[in-house]
């Protein structure tokens, strides 16, 4: 079983120039071209079971609109090439009715919602991300976080492993993960900080990035049970990634919960 636990994708209408754009911000390469078909292709490529999608709502007025996408997504109608489709919701940190919005994404089936402290301009461990969060676990909905540098915003992080430690402990969560390994380029603080923490990692684009040995020594330190396979596709490749997952030296077993056994628990898909 394979689930990639972070993926993007846009409107047909919007896809072509949103990847763009994005691409060039960040000065990276994108391996699909942003649509949702696509993603369902690539991901067929390595035998994905199921991708989800994780919206960002870069301001308050977007809600409606892309969270009315996801849910398009998550009924199933884009389906393809044998792979299921989920998403998540968007929410962003100014919402005037935080507790109304998680509720709304709930009650449009949706399992947990995203949040981009860099794309949002809010600190992970702000009062304005905090009632998210706790929102969110009320309502029994994970909070998937970009965590660590965004190589589109490099001159501020707004979730370093010290802010996500911070987080953790203002809120007591225990339904947050946090995307590209606890905190992209910001690895041995990962370690120091957040390994044994009640918190999950995901390995969206870590794989071009990211030394082997470390990355086995935090799933070991941290726990199997606590990574989830994903790519942060279109910014990384399928192929890629599952290669880098193979590649760790852990255990068959523990390579097996990444990617699938994790989010299918997570997802209550077994």
């Amino acid at each position: 079983m394979i689930i990639d636990f972070h993926c993007h994708a846009f409107p047909d209408a919007l896809a072509e120039r949103s990847v763009a754009y994005l691409a060039a911000k960040a000065g990276i390469e994108h391996y699909s071209d942003g649509t949702v078909k696509g993603l369902a292709s690539a991901a067929s490529r390595i035998g994905a079971d199921v991708a989800l999608v994780l919206p960002v709502v870069t301001k308050p007025s977007q809600f409606a609109s892309v969270n009315a996408f996801a849910k398009r997504i998550n009924d199933g109608e884009f389906d393809a090439f044998g792979v299921a489709l989920k998403s998540f919701g968007g929410i962003h940190p100014e919402s005037e009715d935080v507790k109304g919005d998680i509720l709304r994404i709930k009650e449009m089936g949706m399992q947990g919602v995203k949040i981009h402290p860099d794309y949002q301009q809010t600190f992970i461990d702000d009062t304005k991300n905090l009632r998210i969060i706790e929102a969110a676990a009320e309502q029994g909905l994970l909070v998937s976080v970009h965590a660590g540098l965004d190589l589109g915003f490099p001159d501020c992080t707004h979730c370093t492993p010290k802010r996500a430690k911070n987080m953790l402990r203002l809120t007591g969560a225990h339904n947050v993960i946090l995307a590209h390994m606890g905190g992209f380029g910001m690895w041995e603080e990962v370690y120091d900080l957040l390994v044994g923490e009640p918190v999950f990692f995901d390995t969206g684009v870590v794989a071009r990035y990211m030394d082997k040995t470390l990355a086995a020594s935090i799933i070991r330190a941290h726990g199997a049970d606590k990574v989830l396979f994903a790519t942060d596709s279109p910014w990384a490749s399928f192929e890629d990634t599952k290669a880098f997952v193979d590649a760790l030296a852990i255990s068959e077993e523990e390579k097996a919960q990444i990617f699938g056994l994790n989010a299918a628990k997570l997802l209550r898909l077994i």
